[in-house]
């Protein structure tokens, strides 16, 4: 979503998704996103306002309640995903994903529900690579949830939208001011899914699926 051409590394991530995935790609950018807006789902009015890597956040959400599939960010990946839907396809769970990397992956949601979900991590999925069904219990209270996010912080937002692609609340920019965009880092992605995810972890099968999380920027 963000301006400018991708690193070479990304490229290379996203070609190593083409070959080794099994699966047809879609890869979304800003010039391809009215192509996915759905008339009974409309994209937040607000989502143009958001930093890049919220509405990327914003769009797995999205793309994942709306069709379902599955969902990866640009990073090298080297299995077929194609057991991973089979997977999902035999079972009556919402969603497949890798297991969490640690506690120190689940979103800072502050108070006694993040420190349960860190001492139970295993139970939880991450948010890099995932596939979903569409339109199940699941799917349509994170969107539900999300879109519920940005419209507690409408009018912060509208005063102040993103002014960089990885734009958060009290950022420092080269100017040596400090950024008012209402948002932190996992505020609009993790913040949401992690509780999400935990609530339904009988519903969400754990699969070797997660890309490799070095070399990708």
């Amino acid at each position: 979503m963000g301006p400018g051409e991708m690193s070479e590394q990304r490229e290379k991530a996203l070609v190593s998704m083409v070959m080794n995935s099994g699966c047809s790609i879609s890869f979304l950018t800003q010039g391809t996103l009215g192509t996915w807006a759905h008339p009974e789902f409309p994209i937040h009015p607000l989502f143009p306002l958001l930093s890049a890597v919220h509405q990327c956040d914003y769009l797995r959400c999205y793309v994942l309640h709306v069709y379902g599939g599955g969902y990866a960010d640009i990073k090298h990946t080297s299995k077929s995903w194609v057991p991973f839907f089979e997977l999902l396809d035999a079972s009556p769970a919402f969603g497949v994903g890798y297991t969490e990397i640690g506690a120190h992956g689940v979103a800072t949601v502050g108070g006694p529900l993040e420190a349960e979900m860190k001492a139970n991590y295993e139970k939880l999925v991450g948010l890099c690579a995932m596939v979903f069904k569409a339109r199940t219990e699941l799917t349509e209270v994170w969107f539900q949830e999300t879109n519920a996010v940005i419209n507690r912080k409408a009018d912060a937002l509208l005063k102040n939208p993103a002014r960089h692609p990885q734009d958060r609340l009290g950022a420092q920019f080269t100017d040596g001011s400090l950024s008012a965009y209402p948002f932190e880092w996992t505020e609009v992605g993790g913040n949401v899914f992690h509780p999400i995810a935990y609530r339904y972890a009988d519903r969400i099968l754990h699969a070797d699926m997660a890309p490799s999380f070095t070399n990708y920027r």
